[in-house]
């Protein structure tokens, strides 16, 4: 069994595993210093420890090297502002190589032996004379990487229209495909500002009661299906999965509709009613046919 810790980094919601010893001593929320595949970077401490067996590893884990000190978070809080000078200074020289390219973010690593832009396009960027240009003024290894949209959004940040910080930024660790069926289940209007997040793509939160609707749903007869109610036969024209009810228009003869609401306790026992008849009807059937 291996003793390991679980970090997170900036702008990003993966939980990345560390060797550790027994000599450091960590808690949640401690910041430590660590080696990362592309260099040194401060990582927050969300898992303080735990025993996972060998085979489970699939590559090998680097060690925690220590917990930040003083002189850490100094030498962070002047990274944070140096990535804000390179933000500005690349956009400039994007409207200069005028390219078609949305930059969102700048990271230093921590030894500032790289400068990672982010940057977001519809297309394949040929970005090489920005590179050169770049390497010019930082000095450093330059790195661009093209993301989508929704990560993006994920780097920046904002408020959703719940009013709380949105998703991708504050929990999501893997996007997972939102399709328009999944507004459409929960009767949600098919208006582009309420169904769509700052990405511009369909909002994440589409997908967390899609699987609790079509279980709902089950229950429940179709909308326009035809049933027989204690007040006579109706059609289904609204169906609250929420409330737990159905709405039924009823058929009269003075051609007057008439609409009553049915619990769902209700429909379960004109489930049970209608199935009790057709056994009754199969048993008459087959003493029929014996006789």
């Amino acid at each position: 069994m291996l003793k390991v810790t679980g970090l997170k980094f900036a702008k990003t919601n993966y939980i990345y595993y560390f060797k550790i010893n027994n000599k450091i001593r960590l808690k949640k929320g401690d910041i430590c210093l660590v080696k990362t595949a592309i260099g040194l970077d401060l990582g927050k401490i969300v898992i303080p420890y735990k025993y996972i067996k060998n085979d489970e590893i699939d590559t090998p884990l680097k060690n925690i090297l220590r917990k930040a000190n003083k002189e850490d978070f100094e030498k962070l809080e002047i990274l944070k502002r140096e990535e804000i000078d390179a933000l500005n200074i690349c956009k400039e020289k994007i409207k200069k190589f005028n390219l078609p390219m949305k930059l969102v973010y700048v990271k230093y690593l921590f030894d500032k032996s790289r400068v990672i832009f982010y940057f977001v396009s519809n297309q394949r960027i040929d970005f090489r004379e920005l590179v050169k240009d770049l390497a010019k003024v930082f000095k450093t290894k330059i790195e661009l990487r093209q993301i989508g949209v929704r990560d993006g959004t994920k780097l920046i940040g904002g408020m959703g229209i719940c009013g709380r910080e949105v998703c991708c930024a504050s929990f999501i660790q893997k996007f997972t495909p939102i399709h328009i069926s999944m507004a459409k289940i929960q009767k949600i209007a098919l208006n582009q500002s309420k169904v769509s997040g700052l990405c511009g793509r369909l909002m994440c939160c589409l997908s967390y009661e899609s699987e609790f609707y079509k279980e709902s749903l089950k229950k429940y007869p179709r909308l326009r299906d035809d049933i027989d109610t204690e007040k006579g036969k109706g059609k289904v024209i609204e169906i609250n999965v929420l409330k737990k009810y159905v709405v039924v228009e009823l058929e009269t003869d003075g051609g007057i509709k008439k609409r009553i609401k049915i619990p769902e306790e209700e429909l379960e026992k004109l489930r049970m009613k209608k199935q009790k008849c057709h056994c009754d009807r199969r048993e008459c059937s087959t003493l029929m046919e014996n006789a």
